[in-house]
């Protein structure tokens, strides 16, 4: 038993201080999964370094779109040639069989949430590279047909009818996921 003045419960999409304090509100399929990925800036050519290095870059094309942006490399570094380039590619996936075959990992379980870097079925990673080659403009393209290892998000709306519980809070993902989900879930929260 702890004791406490204030709790704050900022545990994500999957919190267990929702499940706890609101077990109705459950998270929603949206209707669409992101591809995800970092590519080290210094694979990438001086166009899409160019291209991304000091904003959110944004790519829209019919039923889809793709944001990218860069982040600190894994030793923290914000050197220009050091980051890596993130993105999260926005793609309509219905739901039912087709979207529960493509969050089945290689082992063969289902994800709930994401189907983690290395575990996505190799079919639709080589998918996910033809469509890029073939859909989004030469920068979105060159950072998803370079990632290593992309893995799928699955998007989830959720809503709690209460953030506050006297003094209990639920923020961030924890109590909304709210559309547009454009990569910027911190700054909603």
């Amino acid at each position: 038993t702890e004791r406490a003045e204030l709790v704050v419960f900022a545990d994500g999409i999957s919190s267990v201080g929702r499940r706890r304090l609101q077990p109705r509100s459950r998270p929603r399929y949206s209707g669409y999964i992101g591809w995800r990925g970092t590519v080290p800036e210094r694979e990438v050519s001086d166009e899409t370094v160019d291209l991304i290095h000091d904003a959110l870059t944004y790519a829209v094309i019919d039923s889809s779109h793709i944001c990218m942006y860069a982040i600190p490399s894994s030793d923290g570094s914000l050197s220009r040639g050091d980051r890596q380039l993130n993105y999260v590619w926005y793609r309509n996936v219905a739901e039912g069989p087709e979207l529960d075959e493509m969050v089945t990992d290689q082992r063969g379980f289902e994800a709930s949430v994401s189907v983690h870097p290395g575990q996505v079925q190799q079919r639709y990673v080589d998918q996910m590279r033809s469509d890029a080659a073939d859909l989004l403009p030469p920068a979105a393209a060159e950072l998803v047909t370079r990632t290593d290892q992309p893995y799928i998000q699955i998007v989830l709306d959720i809503a709690v009818r209460n953030m506050a519980f006297g003094r209990i809070a639920l923020i961030g993902d924890a109590a909304f996921a709210a559309r547009p989900h454009a990569a910027a879930g911190t700054a909603k929260a």
